[in-house]
C-alpha cells in the first residue's frame, strides 16, 4: 500500500514536472527588434538585407516580411530562423519587384513561432531609401520664389496609383545630381543650363532617359534654359522671342484651332507674355507639339522632356487653378514612354491572368454548373408537385414547413454533389518564359487548391525569387502591411509559393524567377513584315535545342504563328505562310484582340484547328516578351512555345510550357499601335 501511494505521488511529482517544462514562453513586448533596408537591386529583384536581434530566450520560429505591394494584395516573405537568446542574425531575401512598393518603401518586420502565432511586429519605413514625403519636384531656378505656386495648393497628384500633394524642392548647382534619384519632375526656369557642367547636365539627360520628367521653361530665357545639352538629346532652336503686347504663335493657334482653351478660360492671357518661338525637326517622330498645355514635348528613352514657349515663372501663370497646375505635371506623364509602360502595363497584366486560366481553365474550380438546371427543377416541379400531393392527403398547411425542410435537403445535397467536381490537392499551370540567350528565366503559375486553408508548392531548384504574377499591379497600392495574401518561405528544402485565401476557390496568380543557361537563339535574315496584303518575307531559324509547338513573329501591329518548327528548322516566311504551315495572322491594332482573337475565350474561335490552351501559353510569351523590350528598340518578336517543359515545381499536378523568344531586326518594319 506504502509502495503503491509512493508510486503516485512521484507519479504526480513527474506529471507536474513534464507540465512545467512544457509550459510556453511568455514572450516579452520588446523581446525582438530589427531592420530592413536594400542591399542591392538586379533586374526585377531586390536583395534586402534582414538583421534581427533576441534579447530574450531562445527562439525557434519564423521570420516574416509584409511588404506593401502594388498588387491590391500584400505579399510575405517567410525565412525560419533559430536565434538564440541575447542572440543577433542577418540574413538576405530576395524579393521580386512586383510584391513591394518601392516608392512608398513600406513593409512589417514580424516574429511567429512554431506554430504560426505571431508575437511581435516592427514596423519598417522607406525601406528601400527612396521614400519622400510627397511627390517630389524639383525647381532649378534664379527666381524660385515666382514658381512656388507649383506646389498646386497641397492638392493631391495621383502616380502610379497612389496620390500624394506635391513638394518641391529648391535645387542649386552644388545638390542637383545627388537630389535626382528622389524627383519625379524636375523643372529649369530662368536658369543658365551651360554653367551647370558637362558632367552634371549628362546626369539630366541620363535621369530623364531612365524615366525622369524634365520641364524647361522659356520665354525671355529661352536660350540659357536650353543650352547645354547635347544635341542628340535636344535639338532645338529659338527663333523670335515675342514681347509683352506682341502677337505670338501661341494666341495664333489659340485662336485659329481652338488649342489651349484652358487657360483663355481662366483668363490667362497669353498676349501679356514673352513667348519663344521653338524650331525643331517636326519630320522627327519624337517631337511633338501638344494640344493641351503650350509646349513642344521631346520623347527620350523611357522620359519626356516638355520645352514650354514661355517661361513658367509669368505673372499670368498665377491665375491657374491648381487642378490646372496638376495638369502641367500629368501632361508629361501622359506623353512618356515610362507612364505608357505603367498604363499598358496592367493590360498586359490583365490579359496574362486571362490567357493563363484559359490554359486551365477546365476542373480547376468547383462545378456548379448544373446548379441553375436543380433550381429550375425545385421551383418548377418540386414545388408545384409537393402543393398538389399535400392538397390531396388533405396537409396543405404543411406546405410551409416542408418547403424549407426541403430547400434545406436540397442545398445540403448540392454541397456534397458539388465535392465531387472539387480538384483534389493542388494543380498547377506553368509558363516559363525566356530570352532564349540569356541566363534568367521567368515563371507565371496558376495554382489552384480545393481547400480554405493557405496553401504553398514548393518551387524545383534553382529557382531564387518569386512573389505576385500577372497582377495589375499598377493599381491602387495596397497601402496596410496588417495582412497578406501572396506567401513565399525559403526554408532548407528550398523556395516555396502559395497564397492565404481569403474565401474558398480562390486562384493564385504567382511568380517564380530563377537563373539558368542559355537555350540558343532565335534568328533571321531579311525578315519584312509590312501590311496585311503582303506576304512576310525572311527567314527565321530555331537556333534553339526544342522543337517549338507553335512559333510566331510579331511586330507589334501584325502576328503570324507558324506549327510544329522543329529544333534548327529554317522557316522561309512566304513560302511557309502560302504552304499552310501558318495556321494563325492578323492585325492588331490593340493588346486585347490577341487574346479575344487567338483563343476560345466566349465560343467565338471553335473552329480554329490549332491548340488553343498551347496558343494561349505563347500569348503569355508573346506579352512577357513586348514587355520586357527597352522602350528605345524597334525590333520584332520572335517567340515559340515548347509543350511539357521543364516543372518548376518539386510534385504535383502541373501543366507545363515553355516560351523562347528573340527580337529580330526587321527592314520594313512596321509601326506599333497601342
Amino acid at each position: 500500500m506504502a509502495a503503491a501511494m509512493l508510486l503516485c505521488v512521484l507519479g504526480l511529482l513527474a506529471s507536474m514536472g513534464s507540465s512545467a517544462a512544457a509550459a510556453p514562453i511568455q514572450w516579452e513586448r520588446d523581446t525582438f527588434s530589427g531592420s530592413v533596408e536594400l542591399l542591392k537591386q538586379e533586374g526585377g529583384t531586390c536583395v534586402m538585407q534582414v538583421t534581427v536581434e533576441n534579447r530574450g530566450e531562445d527562439f525557434t520560429g519564423t521570420v516574416q516580411l509584409v511588404f506593401s505591394g502594388k498588387s491590391y494584395r500584400n505579399c510575405a516573405y517567410n525565412t525560419p530562423i533559430v536565434l538564440p537568446g541575447q542572440g543577433k542574425k542577418q540574413f538576405t531575401v530576395t524579393i521580386s519587384d512586383r510584391a513591394v512598393d518601392m516608392v512608398r518603401g513600406v513593409c512589417a518586420l514580424n516574429f511567429l513561432d512554431e506554430k504560426g502565432n505571431l508575437l511581435q511586429s516592427t514596423g519598417q519605413n522607406n525601406v528601400f531609401g527612396n521614400a519622400k514625403a510627397g511627390i517630389q519636384v524639383g525647381i532649378l531656378s534664379d527666381s524660385y520664389s515666382e514658381l512656388t505656386y507649383l506646389d498646386g495648393g497641397g492638392r493631391n497628384l495621383w502616380i502610379q496609383g497612389f496620390g500624394s500633394p506635391v513638394s518641391l524642392v529648391e535645387l542649386n548647382q552644388d545638390n542637383l545630381k545627388e537630389s535626382l534619384s528622389g524627383l519625379y519632375f524636375l523643372v529649369i526656369d530662368q536658369f543658365n543650363v551651360s554653367s551647370l557642367g558637362e558632367e552634371t547636365i549628362q546626369s539630366i539627360q541620363d535621369w530623364v532617359k531612365d524615366g525622369g520628367w524634365l520641364m524647361l521653361g522659356t520665354g525671355e530665357y529661352a536660350d540659357q534654359t536650353l543650352s547645354g545639352f547635347e544635341e542628340d538629346f535636344l535639338k532645338m532652336d529659338v527663333g523670335k522671342i515675342s514681347q509683352s503686347g506682341e502677337e505670338n504663335n501661341i494666341l495664333v493657334t489659340a485662336v485659329r484651332h481652338g488649342d489651349y482653351y484652358e487657360y483663355l478660360d481662366n483668363g490667362i492671357d497669353f498676349s501679356q507674355m514673352a513667348v519663344a518661338e521653338l524650331n525643331f525637326d517636326r519630320t522627327d517622330g519624337d517631337y511633338y507639339e501638344s494640344q493641351d498645355v503650350p509646349a513642344v514635348q521631346v520623347s527620350r528613352g523611357d522620359g519626356i522632356v516638355s520645352v514650354y514657349y514661355f517661361s513658367l515663372g509669368e505673372k499670368e501663370l498665377q491665375k491657374m487653378p491648381e487642378y490646372m497646375v496638376l495638369r502641367l505635371y500629368e501632361t508629361n506623364m501622359y506623353a512618356s514612354t515610362q507612364y505608357q509602360y505603367y498604363s499598358n502595363d496592367s493590360e498586359l497584366g490583365r490579359l496574362g491572368r486571362r490567357a493563363l486560366a484559359f490554359i486551365g481553365n477546365s476542373n480547376t474550380e468547383v462545378n456548379f454548373g448544373f446548379l441553375d438546371v436543380l433550381i429550375g427543377a425545385y421551383v418548377v416541379l418540386i414545388g408545384p408537385v409537393l402543393y398538389l400531393i399535400l392538397r390531396r392527403c388533405g396537409k396543405r398547411e404543411w406546405y410551409w414547413v416542408c418547403v424549407p425542410a426541403l430547400g434545406l435537403v436540397f442545398i445540403v445535397g448540392v454541397y456534397f454533389m458539388g465535392q465531387g467536381t472539387r480538384v483534389n490537392g493542388t494543380r498547377l499551370f506553368s509558363v516559363t518564359v525566356q530570352q532564349a540567350e540569356s541566363t534568367q528565366a521567368d515563371t507565371y503559375l496558376l495554382g489552384f487548391h480545393s481547400g480554405m486553408s493557405p496553401w504553398t508548392v514548393e518551387l524545383a531548384e534553382g529557382y531564387t525569387v518569386a512573389g505576385p504574377g500577372l497582377e495589375n499591379y499598377y493599381g491602387s497600392g495596397a497601402g496596410s502591411v496588417d495582412n497578406y495574401f501572396y506567401l513565399v518561405e525559403n526554408n532548407d528544402s528550398g523556395l516555396s509559393v502559395g497564397i492565404k485565401p481569403q474565401e474558398n476557390f480562390e486562384n493564385g496568380y504567382l511568380y517564380a524567377g530563377k537563373k539558368t543557361q542559355s537555350r540558343g537563339n532565335i534568328t533571321g535574315q531579311g525578315v519584312q513584315i509590312e501590311d496585311s496584303i503582303k506576304d512576310p518575307e525572311g527567314i527565321l531559324v530555331n537556333g534553339t535545342d526544342y522543337d517549338m509547338a507553335y512559333m510566331a513573329i510579331w511586330d507589334n501591329s501584325r502576328l503570324y504563328v507558324f506549327s510544329d518548327v522543329k529544333a534548327g528548322e529554317t522557316l522561309n516566311l512566304q513560302q511557309d505562310s502560302q504552304s499552310g504551315k501558318c495556321v494563325y495572322q492578323n492585325s492588331f491594332p490593340y493588346y486585347s484582340d490577341l487574346l479575344y482573337d487567338m483563343v476560345d475565350i466566349y465560343g467565338y474561335n471553335v473552329h480554329k484547328t490549332y491548340e488553343q490552351d498551347t496558343i494561349a501559353a505563347l500569348l503569355i510569351g508573346l506579352l512577357s516578351a513586348q514587355e520586357a523590350m527597352p522602350a528605345d528598340q524597334k525590333s520584332a518578336i520572335a517567340v515559340g512555345v515548347v509543350k511539357d517543359y521543364e516543372k518548376a515545381a518539386e510534385e504535383g499536378s502541373e501543366t507545363s510550357y515553355g516560351c523562347l523568344y528573340s527580337y529580330i531586326e526587321t527592314e520594313g518594319q512596321g509601326n506599333a499601335s497601342n
